[in-house]
């Protein structure tokens, strides 16, 4: 056998034990996996978006509705102890509750307990969902329309009687948002803040 026979054979010795290549691509079952993950995570996404905008729309309404209060706060603070009387908070001097209501009318001894509200003053129904109607007007007959209160009440440990006369040195003023949850209107939601009104003078 000559030197080019030989190396011929040698050439096809290799050659034959050289392993076949697989062609470029995937197979069946890589693509069939690939499919199952992808889907899994498309169902995951789409599951997680609700919720991801429920909680910012919360998170904006209780935002909201933490300034509205701070606000009222404030505004009661600088009317005064002497100020928180229904005729001196109403439309007619300072505008600090809704409409023209009177109670309690006299509070000189801070003794009084009322309920106001505030919801069209400060416009609570605009920022809030149900609050107004198809028509962009203020939803007034629904049980479910954001609302704003201020309890007043007289803070019992400041109490000091003196000639058969209770007076009390400071008044609890809270204040309440209460709005019904986005995508849920069964399920109310609020935020209240409060705060002590001093007397001018101490007793």
């Amino acid at each position: 056998m000559g030197i080019s026979e030989l190396m011929n054979f040698k050439n096809l010795n290799q050659q034959c034990r050289q392993p076949r290549r697989r062609k470029a691509g995937f197979t069946f079952p890589e693509v069939f996996l690939a499919m199952v993950v992808l889907t899994a995570i498309l169902m995951l996404v789409g599951a997680m978006v609700p919720l991801m905008v429920r909680s910012v729309r919360y998170a904006s309404d209780f935002n909201q509705a933490q300034s509205l209060t701070m606000h009222k706060v404030a505004q009661l603070q600088e009317a005064g102890y002497e100020n928180i009387e229904g005729v001196r908070l109403n439309q007619s001097v300072l505008k600090i509750i809704d409409g023209t209501g009177t109670a309690p009318q006299s509070n000189a001894n801070g003794d009084k307990s009322a309920t106001l509200e505030f919801t069209v003053t400060d416009n609570v129904w605009r920022y809030f969902p149900g609050g107004a109607t198809t028509t962009g007007t203020q939803n007034t007959t629904s049980a479910t329309r954001p609302r704003g209160y201020i309890f007043i009440s007289p803070y019992t440990p400041s109490a000091v009687t003196s000639g058969g006369v209770t007076r009390y040195n400071l008044i609890q003023a809270t204040v309440v948002v209460q709005w019904w949850g986005w995508g849920s209107r069964n399920q109310m939601h609020n935020y209240s803040t409060t705060a002590l009104l001093s007397r001018t003078t101490v007793e």
